[in-house]
């Protein structure tokens, strides 16, 4: 057990050292870059995906498309370690760079816009491109008894697809024991998908999706378990308002609330 811990443990202090790199250039970006563009975005973020995140203000959402092109090839330029997302009211744009065409508007949506509404940004040449993700993590836990668990996480998918569609894979490891002891392995292997349906005239979102899920502990079968997955958005104030249930073997639920700095008000 002792060697599958250490490999373990290098698995995910490699992991960490990755997120403290972006963590490192996220706050150089924030110095050195971001100051030059104040009047234009009053946020920057990292997602737990690793994508930059910028907040955009008034005079941002005013400029024509020529112009934003014009910040953001700056913006991208300087940011290459993903694609960047732009974020104003329930809008959301979605930028990349490349030595060739510089930087490049991928795809934009609206949460608050029906499907037939919605206007479709440029598209690459040889391919569509969606808001994919990846996301790596891990935790390990000990007690003075050298009780010890370890966990390794990855997920996969892409979100809002035709502004409409979420998909991701999930994967889980980890061993569960004594550090003097055989430790039990356990796993689990996912894949979770949902529909979004927005209203406008109300400035809601509902999405309903789907979650299977095969989960093994140490020498027992592994099982299926399929849950319901119902959701809410809902556009208010200077924000938005998630909420999301999981109905299967166990009924959980989650909430919260996002919000835009530099916004009036939602419509």
């Amino acid at each position: 057990m002792k060697k599958l811990l250490i490999l373990l443990f290098t698995i995910l202090l490699g992991t960490q050292q990755t997120f403290a790199q972006s963590s490192i250039k996220l706050e150089s970006f924030r110095d050195k870059v971001l100051p030059q563009y104040n009047t234009y975005f009053n946020q920057a973020q990292l997602s737990e995906n690793g994508q930059l995140n910028l907040t955009a203000v008034d005079k941002y959402i005013l400029l024509p498309a020529d112009s934003k092109k014009g910040i953001m090839l700056n913006i991208t330029n300087a940011w290459r370690d993903s694609l960047v997302i732009v974020h104003y009211g329930s809008k959301s744009e979605l930028w990349g760079w490349n030595m060739r065409t510089g930087a490049r508007l991928l795809d934009e949506w609206d949460m608050a816009l029906p499907p037939a509404a919605l206007i479709p940004a440029a598209k690459a040449p040889e391919m569509i491109l969606h808001p994919w993700f990846l996301y790596l993590g891990g935790q390990i836990m000990f007690d003075s008894q050298k009780n010890v668990n370890i966990a390794f996480n990855t997920r996969l998918g892409f979100f809002l697809l035709l502004n409409r569609w979420d998909l991701a894979t999930s994967v889980s490891a980890g061993l569960s024991g004594n550090a003097d002891a055989a430790g039990t392995p356990y796993s689990n292997i996912g894949v979770m998908t949902r529909v979004h349906f927005p209203i406008k005239k109300y400035g809601i979102s509902p999405n309903i999706g789907g979650e299977l899920t095969l989960a093994s502990f140490g020498d027992t079968s592994p099982a299926f378990t399929p849950s319901l997955v119902l959701g809410l958005s809902w556009f208010v104030g200077f924000g938005r308002l998630d909420i999301g249930i999981k109905i299967g073997d166990i009924t959980s639920g989650t909430g919260g609330y996002s919000m835009y700095p530099g916004l009036k008000s939602l419509k």
